[in-house]
């Protein structure tokens, strides 16, 4: 595996942008593809189960899946992640 940089990678990405349907599976709201990659609201293709947990997996289809390059950023390497978690701004 190279990583995120290698041939293999970027086949990957552009299957997951052809077939898979543009819906964040993390937040379930639709992903705008036309926004550049850096948009915070635009498209990403997230691993479900993170590489820092299961590297073997970093290349499985069946792992990857769309989000929302905000939502990927806020998820980051913790499997369980819930963004409908209410936020507390301290402890009562």
């Amino acid at each position: 595996m190279k990583g995120r940089d290698g041939r293999q990678w970027r086949r990957l990405v552009a299957w997951a942008r052809k077939e898979l349907p543009p819906i964040c599976h993390i937040c379930g709201r639709a992903i705008d593809i036309s926004l550049p990659w850096n948009d915070r609201e635009g498209w990403t293709l997230d691993h479900r189960v993170p590489i820092a947990v299961a590297p073997h997996l970093a290349e499985t289809p069946g792992n990857l899946a769309p989000a929302h390059r905000g939502c990927n950023s806020r998820k980051g390497a913790n499997p369980s992640y819930r963004p409908d978690k209410p936020r507390q701004s301290r402890v009562w």
